[in-house]
């Protein structure tokens, strides 16, 4: 099956996509450092320009469309519901953050570098106690255990998420007020928070939602509230091929343009105070050296082809970030007092 799958997959979704498959359908655990290699490695100029027409253009609409007729909450699912343990395999010990540390330096450790993005972050969100706050996409809570551990109020934080796996981990480990809903589609009460922030979550949604939900959590937001985002964007409009591949990893996701999201947020009403952008690249490595270091019992709690899905998902995330065609980028935004 395997062999013939990879040339038929070649033909609708062209050759990235088809030789991603081949290597996790492989029935044994892929070599670390081949893998790495083969996926970051610079490619023949000829094999760049057919990945770039590839798919052909009358499939595009079909195929995309076929991808984006999925529920979020299964997209979701199939990436996050794998199992806490296999998480905790890779993530910082502390926080189990699954977004971009701040690295600074080659010495830091994950555990280091993923304290400093929580600092940074909370000097952004800048919470007080009493001030009602919300997560959008909260993870393993690991942002909401770093307010919390800053104002001690527990009483006013809330999360939302659609990974079973992360409510049972919640309840289990922090106790935070986190529900299971799309924070998408969700109806918010009109100015019910003091700060609506996300890390590594809009990622997931698609561009024809990113007005509509920007303008609802615009009036979620008391006046003076503020709006923090920490995600990744495309840099060029259009990059077909790269939005099929992430559909092999987060299937029923759509990311947008940089300049997409900043027409959403001003059109809202918010004003934007302030943009960063940082290196996700060093995190990736940490995670797939962790993964790696963890084999034995990775391959304990999931099947091979999980484990090949992940070990190719950071090198081809780094890749991504190394071509320049993703920045990740941390946004504060206002709502007029």
């Amino acid at each position: 099956m395997r062999p013939l799958l990879f040339p038929l997959e070649s033909l609708i979704y062209g050759p990235p996509y088809a030789g991603l498959k081949n290597l996790i359908r492989s029935p044994e655990p892929l070599d670390p450092e081949s893998t790495w290699r083969l996926i970051t490695c610079d490619k023949p100029a000829a094999y760049e320009l057919v990945c770039n027409h590839w798919p052909l253009r009358p499939l595009r609409p079909l195929l995309l469309h076929a991808k984006m007729k999925q529920d979020h909450v299964l997209g979701i699912a199939e990436h996050y519901d794998v199992s806490n343990d296999f998480y905790e395999l890779f993530l910082d010990k502390k926080y189990m953050f699954y977004t971009c540390a701040d690295f600074e330096g080659e010495d830091d450790s994950l555990e280091t570098a993923q304290q400093r993005k929580a600092d940074f972050i909370l000097d952004l969100i800048d919470p007080k106690p009493g001030e009602k706050i919300l997560e959008l996409g909260c993870g393993w809570g690991a942002m909401l255990k770093r307010i919390y551990e800053q104002t001690g109020d527990k009483e006013n934080l809330y999360g939302l998420t659609l990974s079973k796996e992360q409510i049972a981990y919640n309840d289990q480990h922090n106790g935070f007020q986190v529900e299971f809903d799309d924070f998408i589609n969700r109806e918010y009460e009109p100015k019910k928070f003091d700060v609506i922030y996300s890390i590594g979550a809009w990622e997931h949604v698609r561009p024809h939602e990113i007005a509509p939900l920007s303008k609802k959590l615009y009036r979620a937001l008391k006046p003076g509230g503020r709006l923090v985002q920490h995600f990744f964007c495309r840099v060029p409009d259009h990059l077909f091929a790269t939005i099929i591949c992430s559909q092999i990893y987060f299937p029923g996701s759509l990311g947008s343009p940089y300049r997409a999201n900043v027409k959403a947020f001003e059109d809202a009403g918010f004003k934007i105070t302030q943009r960063t952008i940082h290196d996700y690249r060093p995190t990736l490595r940490a995670w797939f050296d962790n993964l790696v270091a963890n084999r034995e019992r990775a391959l304990e709690l999931v099947d091979v082809q999980t484990y090949n899905r992940y070990l190719t998902f950071f090198p081809v995330s780094w890749r991504y970030f190394e071509d320049g065609l993703g920045m990740l980028v941390r946004w504060v935004m206002k709502k007029p007092s």
